[in-house]
């Protein structure tokens, strides 16, 4: 029986235009630049750690305070070019899934964090319905690793098989659910793929596959 739904957010529910993420790097770059440079380590997940990065390798060793100084511009410059949403009627949507299940985020996240994911949700109004947040950057998985969706179930506090993850990837979200025993269902069909795939192309499709999938 599936109590919980998990969704995926890019391509799911926000999307960018193609040139939108480039755009963004000049942003980040420029705010690189407009810090006075002096003085890392390893690259992860995180976004203070893609500046280190970013930095060693313009030969600049960058000390904690000169991170903390990028960090805020580098991780706001999704504001600068907001995503959309794929579907405009998705917080009626999200909110009418709510009234029945518990729903979650579970998101690789990138060059913009979580915490500030969380704003962009609040802006799009598709923040309230969710109830979980699971971002990679801030519990260390990336899907499909298994860890990521352990830390939902923990969450949900259910068993894996009682939550379905929906998401536009067959193999981090498709796949990388179902291989950790969650349900899945795959936003967007595509040709090509095993016939047993379940997918559907809107949210409001989801409500009665997942009543399907309950019988």
């Amino acid at each position: 029986m599936i109590r919980a739904i998990s969704l995926d957010l890019w391509k799911t529910l926000i999307l960018d235009r193609d040139a939108d993420e480039a755009l963004r790097d000049h942003v980040r770059a420029r705010a690189i630049g407009e810090v006075d440079v002096r003085e890392m380590r390893d690259w992860t997940l995180t976004t203070s750690n893609q500046i280190a990065f970013v930095l060693t390798q313009a030969s600049v060793y960058p000390s904690r305070d000169l991170v903390d100084a990028v960090l805020p511009r580098y991780e706001a410059a999704i504001f600068q070019l907001m995503p959309s949403l794929v579907e405009p009627d998705a917080p009626h949507l999200l909110a009418e899934l709510a009234l029945h299940y518990s729903l979650s985020l579970t998101s690789n996240t990138g060059k913009t964090p979580g915490h500030v994911l969380l704003n962009v949700l609040s802006m799009l109004n598709i923040r309230a319905p969710f109830t979980h947040f699971v971002f990679s950057d801030e519990v260390l998985y990336v899907k499909p690793d298994r860890g990521i969706w352990q830390l939902l179930v923990d969450t949900n506090d259910l068993k894996p098989e009682e939550i379905v993850h929906v998401g536009d990837s067959y193999r981090m979200d498709y796949k990388g659910a179902r291989t950790a025993g969650l349900q899945a269902v795959l936003f967007g069909r595509q040709e090509s793929l095993p016939g047993e795939t379940l997918a559907i192309d809107s949210l409001s499709e989801l409500a009665p596959m997942i009543e399907e999938m309950n019988r």
